[in-house]
């Protein structure tokens, strides 16, 4: 049973990935889990150069049918292969007693966090969902029918990446399924109509994945990635007893960075989408135009450019029109290492979570047991500061030897700092790009908010002229003393 977590801590290019291939000892058994199957293929690729003998079960390698978690379990229980390479997704599946005296190597930190809503019509739900709910609790959770768990394991088993399987199953059956038979996760179920009328049901999962069950039992654990002590798992692994024993590689860099914000936030303010889409006139597009405030920060960054080969990312909402030497990437573009030729990033991105997403964070970081403050930032990294340094090293940024200079265009200022942190502080911030964020009108709600406390302000204020105390006036006006001495 491990007891510390190795952290080996480094931006992309540093060599992780080679100190785990040169170290591996043929006396002893490893799994390597990656992010994506873009990554493990890479990895694999490298095993091949340096002959170590190694078994893939993730879809797409593996040639059986069958379930890809069913395999990884069964390869676990047999010990046949010295390397087992499988996804996050898969590790978050497996039995976690059949790591015993096995080596757990993770690349990138994991995500534990679940947070999914999906619509589906209310036939569907009474036929495909609907047969394996036998009651809800007391929040509303849905209760797995006993009558069906032997089904819904082996349906669980079945995986939800796994595209192979003969026996064809329902996405968001897999997803309730999950959740019903996981003991850190919640499922609910709502009645809804959509814009056309239409019965729907609204099914809401949220909850975590507890990977250090996965630490519990295996020999020894390894994260491997960019800054990973500062992520949710290895957050919740301090506060499940476990110590970090961090390792920091850092890269001899040549060439000079530098870094080009968009918008000059104010400290402790974010970027949001919704000052991405605001009109000249304060008003907030619904959808991406040539005309919000977002495309002409994009457009003065392709100006800036001229002409040379960069690539872009940025969420799915963000549509801009790009010229041709300006390539769009996807959104997570771990292991993917074809752009080492460019020397140019646009990185377009908010780490905000949606306002559906704040309850269901708040309510994971109670049964995770991470302060919210704590576990706000963790996620944050996640979304925010580990995206920004991994794209910034699709560029020949990542090459060591390379003597070029780069040129990274995040959103706004908060981010160059981040990003230059992230590149130890060797790199420079240009803010010739950099112009103030727009003036957006007020909304119904934020206006209802402000005359609301005006009156409330005006009544305290006539209640005090009267004679009142600041605790009666707080009684009066049903609020806490401290907000009357703020409205006075």
């Amino acid at each position: 049973m491990a007891t510390i977590v190795d952290v080996l801590s480094g931006n992309p290019g540093v060599g992780k990935t080679q100190t785990f291939i040169e170290g591996i000892d043929p006396a002893k058994r490893y799994v390597y889990a990656s992010p994506t199957r873009q990554l493990a293929s890479e990895v694999m690729q490298r095993l091949d150069q340096a002959e170590k003998p190694y078994t893939p079960i993730f879809t797409g390698q593996t040639k059986d049918v069958g379930s890809v978690i069913h395999q990884a379990n069964l390869a676990l229980n047999e010990r046949k292969t010295p390397l087992l390479i499988i996804t996050h997704k898969c590790l978050a599946s497996v039995k976690p007693e059949l790591l015993e005296d096995w080596e757990l190597f993770i690349d990138e930190s994991p995500k534990p966090e679940e947070i999914t809503c999906v619509g589906m019509a209310s036939k569907e739900y009474e036929r495909v969902i609907a047969p394996y709910v036998g009651d809800c609790d007391d929040d509303g959770g849905l209760i797995l029918n006993q009558a069906m768990l032997e089904e819904a394991w082996e349906i669980h088993a079945q995986g939800i990446e796994d595209a192979k399987n003969n026996r064809t199953r329902n996405k968001t059956l897999l997803l309730v399924l999950d959740a019903m038979l996981s003991p850190t996760k919640t499922v609910t179920a709502t009645p809804n109509r959509n814009d056309k009328g239409k019965e729907t049901v609204l099914v809401r999962v949220e909850g975590f994945t507890d990977f250090t069950r996965c630490f519990e039992h295996a020999a020894s654990v390894t994260i491997m990635g960019a800054n990973v002590d500062r992520s949710l798992v290895a957050k919740h692994a301090l506060r499940k007893g476990f110590k970090l024993n961090v390792i920091k590689k850092k890269m001899l860099r040549k060439g000079l960075p530098h870094i080009l914000p968009l918008v000059r936030d104010q400290e402790g303010a974010f970027v949001s989408k919704r000052m991405l889409m605001t009109m000249p006139d304060g008003s907030v597009a619904t959808e991406w135009n040539s005309e919000c405030f977002g495309n002409h920060a994009i457009e003065r960054a392709i100006r800036y450019i001229n002409g040379n080969p960069a690539i872009f990312a940025s969420h799915e909402w963000c549509k801009p029109d790009l010229p041709k030497h300006v390539e769009r990437t996807p959104f997570d573009t771990r292991g993917l290492n074809e752009w080492k030729d460019k020397r140019v990033s646009i990185h377009i991105l908010h780490g905000n979570p949606s306002p559906d997403e704040y309850g269901p964070a708040v309510r994971i970081m109670q049964k995770m047991g991470i302060p919210l403050q704590e576990g706000r930032e963790a996620m944050r990294w996640a979304r925010e500061d580990d995206q920004l340094i991994q794209f910034a090293h699709r560029t020949s940024a990542r090459i060591e030897e390379s003597d070029e200079d780069t040129w990274h265009i995040v959103t706004s200022y908060t981010q160059a700092r981040k990003l230059a942190l992230d590149f130890d502080g060797s790199c420079l911030i240009n803010t010739c790009l950099m112009i103030d964020p727009p003036k957006r009108l007020p909304t119904e709600a934020q206006d209802k908010r402000h005359m609301e406390r005006e009156n409330l302000a005006l009544q305290a204020k006539t209640l005090k002229a009267q004679g009142m105390s600041i605790r009666d006036i707080a009684q009066q006006l049903g609020v806490s003393k401290s907000k009357v001495c703020r409205l006075m």
